[in-house]
């Protein structure tokens, strides 16, 4: 523009008035939670909807997300993607959803970026996808901070395609599996990983590849952060299945919508209904154990029942050793009474 006015001080207009009204030309984009944009043909290319139930839902369980876009392609040949958290019940939340016409990196960098304008420019602290090079680049751009996490049921779900052709397959399968989910720590880790390759020669790139980035995947290396229950996508199907209530691939976009507000509806009264019990109920000890009176106390009945579960299982292993390691930290050996 200053070039063709010969000059920026030929302009009408400063630089800050021009961010000014991009500014408020995006902050109208995504006003109300939604957002939306046109292809060179004028068609509608993409959709986000983040309705207020879900923004108010973000500000109190946003710290682990989960991202999917493989749910169903409806007649406009658009995937549906959403967002999922989860609640202090242990329901799995809607904090979001798309309508995308391309899965690539441009694609996921629209979605991720407006949806994050959407909630107020706040990241979350950890991500939950798939493995999709084109999302994780997206991720990259738009939330560099937030700790990305991969779903560990995609890798394994490909172990038949890649390494289907080996002589000792199920052999083979079965002992990845176990290196993955029965290694304690990851030093445990790499010496079951290294022992499993060397047993069945393996030498396979896109293996290598995975080992590569076992620090966004293997248990051992991400158990210590929190993850609120994700360790796959399954959270993101679970709200899917909940969907094929409403909609299905044949699904108008006009319905679309209106079948968007009945699930979140539907989803409003379920959690209702738990905070109801969870007011009303009076749980019950079943061990005594301090650690239950106190969750008793504070936890939801869904939490609540899960610290129970754990507090059970102490009643049949006993106290063998105890060691104090220093001034805050005890190590106890115990043996389990069973068996």
């Amino acid at each position: 523009m200053a070039m063709q006015r010969n000059g920026r001080g030929r302009m009408h207009f400063l630089r800050k008035d021009l961010n000014d009204v991009v500014a408020k030309e995006r902050k109208a984009r995504t006003s109300g939670g939604d957002a939306k944009r046109q292809g060179a043909n004028g068609m509608l290319q993409d959709v986000l909807w983040v309705d207020a139930r879900s923004r108010a839902a973000y500000e109190e369980f946003g710290d682990v997300v989960g991202f999917d876009s493989t749910y169903l392609t409806n007649k406009y040949k658009m995937p549906f993607a959403n967002f999922v958290g989860v609640n202090h019940h242990g329901q799995s939340i809607l904090l979001g959803c798309a309508l995308v016409s391309h899965e690539n990196s441009d694609t996921f960098e629209w979605i991720f970026g407006n949806w994050l304008e959407c909630m107020g420019d706040k990241a979350p602290i950890w991500i939950l996808t798939d493995k999709d090079p084109a999302m994780r680049r997206a991720l990259r751009s738009t939330m560099s901070d937030t700790c990305h996490r991969w779903c560990i049921w995609h890798n394994l779900q490909k172990f038949s395609r890649k390494l289907g052709t080996h002589l000792e397959y199920p052999d083979l399968k079965v002992d990845l599996e176990r290196a993955i989910y029965d290694s304690l720590t990851c030093d445990e880790f790499e010496l079951n990983w290294a022992t499993v390759m060397e047993r069945y020669q393996v030498d396979d790139d896109w293996l290598e590849g995975l080992y590569a980035e076992r620090n966004i995947w293997v248990p051992t290396h991400v158990k210590h952060l929190f993850w609120a229950g994700m360790k796959t996508t399954q959270r993101v199907e679970s709200i899917n299945s909940f969907f094929d209530q409403f909609v299905h691939k044949h699904t108008h976009l006009y319905e679309f919508v209106e079948a968007y507000c009945e699930a979140m509806e539907a989803r409003a009264n379920e959690e209702s209904m738990a905070d109801t019990r969870t007011a009303r109920n009076l749980r019950q000890i079943v061990t005594c154990s301090p650690a239950e009176e106190l969750f008793q106390k504070i936890y939801t009945d869904a939490k609540f029942h899960e610290v129970q579960r754990e507090c059970s299982r102490v009643l049949y292993v006993r106290c063998l050793i105890k060691k104090m390691l220093d001034d805050s930290v005890e190590e106890y050996e115990l043996e389990d009474r069973v068996g």
